[in-house]
């Protein structure tokens, strides 16, 4: 694969690649993944209400294979491919800083990107789609890509918006309401009541014990 052999001769043919790629830096293996959302462990409710309240698009879908089986006992499964691009400066902003903030060694060339594709394996658990644990994930720039490793707040970022919007009705969260833009003014930023900019800080979290898990 082209990426892969420019992966290798970046970081030194006699390390052949290795120890040179992306790698987790913040483990969240040991808390079960339905806490990481709704703990919002990620930062990414003010991610999803800006989605919600429509002052930014969802990333784009590029392409999309769904496949559909079943285990050996006979139980239905589903599963697929997705590739999402993030090009707009508000879906740039949050995927550097959740991949700065769980990942390390992220190249440069992806921190100064205009443009971004992740191309995620997917199964459905529980009715809702989720990247896979087992497996890379892929990112890239271009025609150059990584493999990413498995984090929760990738499949968070990709997948998180039905449970996010159930966060916000268990914790009783406002959305922010956008301002009318002024005439000079391009998209609209969202400041009501005291409530939190859609691209800002997430609202303070809820005790960890305050609700359901």
């Amino acid at each position: 694969m082209a990426s892969k052999r420019l992966l290798v001769l970046g970081c030194g043919l006699s390390l052949v690649g290795v120890g040179c790629g992306i790698v987790v830096s913040r483990d969240l293996s040991a808390v079960p993944p339905g806490q990481v959302g709704f703990d919002d462990m990620c930062g990414l409710q003010a991610y999803f209400d800006a989605l919600e309240i429509k002052t930014s698009p969802a990333p784009r879908v590029v392409s999309a294979l769904d496949l559909e089986g079943a285990t050996s006992a006979g139980k239905p499964v589903r599963g697929g491919r997705e590739r999402f691009a993030f090009e707009n400066d508000f879906q740039l902003r949050q995927l550097k800083r959740v991949l700065t903030e769980n990942w390390r060694r992220v190249p440069d060339q992806l921190l100064n990107a205009n443009e971004i594709e992740i191309e995620v394996k997917w199964a459905e658990k529980a009715g809702t789609k989720r990247v896979i644990t087992d497996g890379d994930s892929e990112i890239a720039v271009g025609n150059t890509s990584w493999d990413l490793p498995y984090h929760p707040c990738l499949s968070e970022l990709i997948y998180g918006e039905p449970l996010y919007r159930q966060r916000r009705a268990i914790w009783g969260l406002p959305l922010p309401t956008p301002t009318p833009p002024t005439s000079d003014a391009g998209a609209p930023s969202a400041s009501a009541d005291g409530a939190a900019p859609a691209d800002g800080a997430a609202p303070a979290h809820a005790p960890a014990d305050g609700g359901t898990h």
